[in-house]
């Protein structure tokens, strides 16, 4: 039986977990400069860096299958556990080691956390608007404590970094008892579940770690062997993995059979939309208001506020909109493609036309922060729709697999891109050693001794920034079209509302 009890409590505690898991690894990478030097990290800062989202995008369908067998609610309460103790061993870690083991830990649990939560949503999808509204007060109350919680961890940091890891614990402690008060009760362990498929499980895991550490090197070069060997090797035991589901079929970790589904495609280039796209644009953005306005600290965490605002109010309005009936899956899709590609837009011409006062990039922000998180609200619903009794955990935690993928791909192809044609321009304009000296200066953060390499990198940033916002657009264009016409021919009435809302009872068993 669905949940009678008023939704919008239980929907803002979901909200509140999947921000746990988006705000972990935005106070580790504030945390890090400071850790790494405390622990003397070295070369291995770069792995301490992403361990973590490695992990969670390999376990996050294991931890998702789990949850059907075992219980959702008890999963997600030994994620909480594991997310509470892997950060405290992170925050007392005498070494890089313990540091790394704590990361990669937390990994795990972070995953299953944002899987539960997320699979939850269908349960609590009883309110006026059915699951397109409950995936927009999802979405919106994440990203909001996303906002607190990031803002009060990065604080800390200047505290002391060690303090900045108590946050995540500390919330995952309430949050346990929340989850027994506002949560269901599972029910009976389903007896006759299947295999495990732990072949699948470990090809699965083996081929996400391995396929984006290699990504996470690409800022070493596109074929520096670090980048290259892990890509090939990643992907071809990926390629096995897919082959091993085959042979299993539905006994196997995940139905390889939606691969061939165009609205599942569809899903996957709606990630691209919307994934990709934040991997591009938040790093992307804040390292040119760093380069071309020299902002630092608050003033350059608040410029971040109103691409966030935005987003969070957009969310909420879609999801209304989507409940109601007013707006379909692939008008949302194809409206906040080209809303965020109009944001793009603007973001190029007004980095070339080179501002010297930030505020005026403002427009940009909320444009493209508004079209973003539009398409989020049918990504999400569209995995929840995909997501059959036997498969539900896994398939609906596979909307975290496939984000962290576009994500790595966005965060790391924007990097190159960028860091690239500016080393190219400096180096024409100043000689190659200056191209050299912004690279060393780009990692160490030292001063450079050519005194003019500072204003002319940041004439040469606001360039490359536009240029990548250029081939954002195209990318965002292309996918969000070739994903409007996959959910037109294919889909050819908008699931409604209350058909939607609620999950299968086998899987949730509330």
């Amino acid at each position: 039986m669905p949940d009678q009890r008023s939704p919008l409590i239980p929907l803002l505690f979901l909200g509140l977990l999947a921000a746990i898991q988006s705000a972990d690894p935005n106070i580790s990478s504030s945390a890090l400069l400071t850790a790494g030097k405390a622990l003397d990290m070295g070369t291995l800062s770069a792995l301490a860096a992403s361990i973590s989202t490695f992990v969670l995008a390999a376990t996050v369908i294991t931890t998702g299958m789990m949850a059907d067998r075992l219980g959702r609610r008890k999963v997600l309460v030994a994620a909480l556990v594991l997310s509470a103790a892997s950060d405290m061993l992170v925050a007392l870690a005498p070494d890089t080691y313990v540091y790394l083991i704590g990361r990669a830990l937390a990994g795990i649990g972070l995953g299953a956390i944002f899987g539960a939560a997320f699979a939850y949503v269908k349960t609590f999808a009883t309110g006026k608007g059915g699951l397109p509204a409950a995936l927009g007060l999802f979405t919106a109350t994440s990203s909001l404590f996303t906002l607190f919680i990031t803002f009060t961890g990065s604080s800390l940091v200047g505290i002391d970094w060690r303090l900045s890891f108590m946050v995540i614990p500390a919330l995952c402690v309430i949050s346990i008892l929340l989850a027994l008060v506002l949560l269901p009760k599972d029910g009976p362990r389903v007896t006759n579940a299947g295999p495990w498929d732990i072949t699948g499980q470990i090809l699965l895991a083996a081929g996400i770690i391995v396929f984006l550490y290699g990504v996470s090197h690409a800022t070493n070069g596109l074929t520096a062997p670090l980048t290259v060997i892990p890509v090939l090797v990643g992907a071809a035991i990926l390629g096995l993995f897919a082959l091993w589901m085959r042979r299993k079929g539905e006994e196997g970790v995940f139905p390889i059979r939606l691969f061939r589904e165009p609205i599942f495609i569809a899903a996957i280039l709606v990630g691209l939309v919307f994934n990709f796209s934040s991997g591009v644009l938040l790093l992307s953005f804040s390292n040119l208001f760093q380069y071309a306005n020299g902002l630092k600290g608050l003033s350059l965490s608040l410029m971040q506020v109103p691409y966030l605002l935005a987003g969070i109010i957009a969310a909420l309005v879609v999801g209304r909109m989507r409940g109601a009936g007013r707006i379909s899956q692939r008008g949302a899709v194809l409206s906040g493609a080209l809303i965020l590609v109009a944001g793009l837009a603007l973001f190029a011409a007004t980095a070339l036309a080179r501002p010297s006062n930030a505020l005026l990039f403002l427009p940009a922000l909320i444009i493209a922060g508004t079209g973003l998180i539009i398409p989020a609200i049918p990504y999400g619903g569209l995995f929840l729709q995909e997501a059959d009794v036997k498969h539900y955990g896994a398939v609906s935690s596979s909307r975290t697999t496939v984000g962290q993928f576009w994500y790595a791909l966005g965060l790391a192809g924007s990097t190159v891109l960028i860091d690239g044609l500016t080393r190219n321009a400096v180096s024409a304009k100043l000689g190659p050693s200056a191209g050299q000296e912004l690279a060393q200066w780009s990692a160490t953060g030292g001063t450079p001794s050519n005194s003019s390499l500072l204003p002319d990198a940041a004439y040469a940033f606001s360039s490359s920034f536009a240029v990548t916002m250029v081939v954002l657009a195209v990318t965002v264009t292309i996918a969000g079209f070739v994903a409007w016409l996959l959910l037109k021919r294919y889909q050819h009435a908008d699931p409604p509302a209350a058909h939607d809302a609620h999950p299968p009872t086998e899987a949730i068993r509330p």
